[in-house]
């Protein structure tokens, strides 16, 4: 039997799985959403479209109790109703499960906040069906046991919902100390490099100061997070780094850049399409950096993936870089990724790993052996 036959098992016993939690949420008498982050806003703002308002949030940071999140009251743990249902919006790593029963408050799930985002349960299994031959072969190259885990493990969740699956291949360190990339050297082409938050794990692991042997680039297209990058890199006289207040692609061009309401999303569109959006510049990894050493390719820049490949492939074949692709922003890049990667430089070795609570941060690893 092939994997595909296999998932389609695992989805045909899970399938329900969806229906009951959203009867759950229907039939509460008092709905709580514990966390007051980017995931309970999400939520938040998911459940109040479908018609449902939370009656409280409620944190552990004593500062927070009292005040108002959204104009609904945040709440201690002591106060919660004990007939509400918790909606838990946290990493399972922080056990606020065993908090609640400890509580006395035995109503409680975990949702993915990316969830209500994503397409129908149906549309995701038929996808899934239509594509079988290209989830095989995927599964079919990916280099070890626990990436063909990680590939089963996120493609069900996506066709289900069920965040134990996960969990369960949940890894830290995104990108590099991990199992699949343990260290990095050499030059370093970070696209969506946010704030800085990447640059500085690559910088500690290099041991600037005593190895000054890298070039760091890194392309940002928010502006303000362009602004908070290139501050920090000027406030520690970090002359090999190179920031690029611009989007990666296959060509030149402008494009818009979608702004989210409460937080970036930071997807790139031929047009505003009537959303909040900025023009900003896009150009080719290959034309940029103009035939110049890469060792590491790392990408989270918000479906912009694909283009972003087809923009670095000469450089990929030429020097043959660690990648550590996102593959999650669009249910097809699980497979499209790994596929177009092995496809640009079939001397790569592709792996699959995991490494946030919900569906979020996916990453295709290709390197060679």
């Amino acid at each position: 039997m092939g994997f595909i036959e296999i998932l389609q098992k695992d989805i045909e016993l899970y399938k329900d799985n969806w229906s009951k939690i959203q009867d759950k949420i229907e039939n509460a008498e008092i709905i709580g959403i514990w966390g007051t982050g980017l995931a309970a806003q999400q939520v938040y703002k998911d459940l109040y479209a479908m018609g449902y308002m939370p009656a409280f949030f409620s944190d552990n940071d004593q500062k927070k109790w009292g005040t108002l999140y959204k104009n609904i009251k945040v709440i201690s743990i002591d106060e919660i109703p004990r007939n509400s249902l918790v909606i838990i919006c946290a990493n399972v790593k922080y056990q606020i499960h065993q908090q609640l029963q400890k509580a006395g408050i035995d109503n409680y799930m975990y949702i993915d906040p990316e969830y209500f985002q994503c397409l129908p349960n149906e549309q995701v299994r038929e996808t899934i069906d239509s594509n079988a031959d290209k989830i095989e072969q995927v599964y079919a190259i990916l280099s070890d046991t626990e990436s063909k885990q990680v590939f089963r493990n996120i493609l069900l969740h996506r066709a289900v919902h069920d965040l134990e699956l996960v969990w369960k291949v949940y890894e830290e360190n995104q990108y590099f100390g991990n199992r699949i990339v343990q260290h990095v050297s050499g030059n370093f082409v970070d696209c969506g490099a946010c704030e800085g938050d990447t640059l500085q794990r690559f910088l500690i692991q290099i041991g600037v100061g005593v190895n000054q042997n890298y070039h760091y680039y890194a392309f940002e297209a928010d502006r303000d997070n362009f602004e908070i990058l290139e501050n920090y890199c000027q406030s520690k006289g970090l002359t090999n780094v190179k920031c690029y207040n611009m989007g990666v692609w296959d060509q030149a061009q402008e494009l818009f850049f979608a702004i989210g309401d409460d937080f970036v999303s930071g997807t790139l569109l031929d047009s505003d399409a009537g959303k909040k959006a900025i023009k900003i510049d896009v150009d080719a990894i290959d034309h940029i950096l103009d035939g110049k050493r890469i060792d590491f390719i790392s990408m989270d820049i918000e479906g912009s993936e694909i283009k972003a490949l087809e923009g670095a492939r000469k450089s990929i074949q030429k020097w043959s870089p660690v990648l550590a692709i996102s593959a999650y922003h669009k249910l097809e890049h699980l497979w499209e990724i790994p596929l177009l990667i092995k496809e640009i430089n079939p001397k790569y070795d592709i792996f699959y790993a995991h490494h946030r609570w919900n569906m979020d941060d996916t990453v295709c690893y290709a390197k060679e052996s």
